[in-house]
């Protein structure tokens, strides 16, 4: 049997391994979540910068 010739370390290792790309990639996507929640949205950004040019153009031609 092939587990018999693998050392138990070796098993282990591959298991941390494995879960370690499973497990990271779900914690980094949660987080980025979680604060995209926290930040305005795209479109209020590129709204409000809108508004900010309109506002200085209207200044100016006062």
């Amino acid at each position: 049997m092939i587990i018999r010739d693998m050392n138990l370390s070796l098993i282990i290792a591959c298991v941390v391994i494995v879960l370690a790309l499973i497990i990271f990639p779900l914690i980094v996507s949660y987080k980025a979540e979680t604060g995209e929640r926290n930040d305005k949205n795209e479109w209020n950004k590129i709204k409000e910068y809108g508004n900010k040019i309109n506002n200085k153009t209207r200044e100016r031609y006062k």
